[in-house]
């Protein structure tokens, strides 16, 4: 089986990055660095082969979903770059996603939609999901693949549902 996420997080926008140092940037990237290694490592293949189609650009959302055709989404709940511009206050962050993930869940109603952020509590899921996340992560701390392997397969589940809602209809 073959399964395409469209990977959206802000650590991959040319202005977040011109807005941290590196030294910042360390945890976020290695955590990126350790999902991608757990969904592509041949040695870690459980029958799917996975493709991460990244992006930076929160709003391409439409264009990269009728484009890539994804199977899953991932996207980061907290986007203060996109924030700062739009609200002029970084601490609202997640109202950039939020409100994204409820555009998106109106044009494209099957597509999985798995958001995460790091130290989420229980306002924030609630909103999640009454924005139409079908799944909350919390970002782990621990860059290790093997912390990342149940999201892997909850992918696999995501979309063996999906797969099977498509053949009812």
């Amino acid at each position: 089986m073959r399964a395409k996420i469209l990977f959206f997080d802000d650590i991959f926008s040319d202005v977040f990055r011109a807005h941290h140092d590196k030294e910042q940037l360390v945890w976020d990237d290695n955590w990126v660095a350790a999902l991608e290694k757990e969904f592509t490592d041949p040695k870690r293949n459980i029958g799917t082969t996975f493709e991460l189609v990244k992006s930076g650009d929160i709003h391409s959302w439409r264009e990269l979903i009728e484009k890539e055709t994804p199977d899953i989404l991932l996207i980061d709940l907290f986007w203060p770059e996109e924030a700062r511009k739009k609200f002029n206050d970084e601490r609202r962050g997640d109202e950039i996603s939020l409100g994204i993930i409820s555009e998106i869940r109106n044009e494209f109603a099957d597509i999985p939609v798995v958001s995460y952020t790091f130290k989420p509590n229980q306002e924030i899921l609630e909103q999640a999901y009454a924005a139409g996340a079908t799944f909350f992560l919390e970002k782990v701390a621990l860059a290790l693949p093997e912390v990342h392997s149940a999201l892997k397969y909850f992918c696999v589940y995501l979309m063996r549902q999906r797969k099977g809602t498509r053949k009812s209809h």
